[in-house]
């Protein structure tokens, strides 16, 4: 794991905020998606690139059809793959290819979190896992590949900070405890945006 504290500037991040503005318009908003349980995230998302990650009664899957507007998801913009491609080199990865960008947005209340769990859903197991942090600050969790049950590394991740999932903690189980209002004048409803970016396949 590698976790780059303030890698981006505040300027970065206010283009990243009308990036991911732009994406959601693109693709008729955002959803608050639920489990195959039929529990509700507690957060809301949309995603970017050839295939976008969907939850929902059926499972958790890639797809290319956005169930927004029965349309592709958006392109992934040139500005998210350059900085996925800069960012993966940092872990040896020179060959890596950004096929989605998951972007779940946070509210600023005691409700957002997201519980343990494993990225596994992706084809291609091996390449890194990025992920940007933007707006409030976030209470993150980190263990290891192989329980759920065994200890758990927390870590703060802030606005504009950066963090790349590669090697033994690719399969890491992770979440988010909470989100801490007021920590971000950068959103203006508050909140945490989180840019996942993946190479899936």
């Amino acid at each position: 794991m590698l976790h780059l504290k303030s890698y981006f500037s505040v300027s970065e991040q206010q283009n990243l905020v009308e990036i991911t503005r732009n994406i959601a318009k693109i693709n008729g908003g955002m959803i608050i998606p639920v489990m195959p349980t039929g529990q509700k995230f507690n957060c809301s998302q949309t995603s970017c690139g050839i295939v976008g990650w969907l939850s929902d009664r059926t499972g958790y899957r890639y797809s290319k059809i956005n169930p927004v507007n029965n349309q592709p998801f958006a392109a992934m913009p040139t500005e998210l793959i350059d900085i996925a491609q800069s960012l993966a080199k940092l872990v040896g990865e020179f060959n890596y290819q950004p096929e989605t960008c998951l972007i779940n947005f946070y509210p600023a209340n005691i409700k957002s979190k997201l519980g343990l769990h494993q990225d596994n859903t992706e084809r291609n197991l091996k390449p890194c896992i990025i992920s940007i942090s933007i707006g409030d600050d976030c209470s993150f969790v980190i263990g290891s590949n192989r329980s759920r049950t065994d200890p758990l590394k927390g870590i703060i991740l802030r606005s504009g900070d950066a963090l790349i999932l590669h090697g033994d903690s690719r399969l890491a189980y992770h979440g988010v405890q909470r989100i801490i209002p007021k920590t971000s004048n950068l959103l203006k409803n508050n909140g945490r945006l989180n840019l996942t970016i993946r190479q899936v396949y």
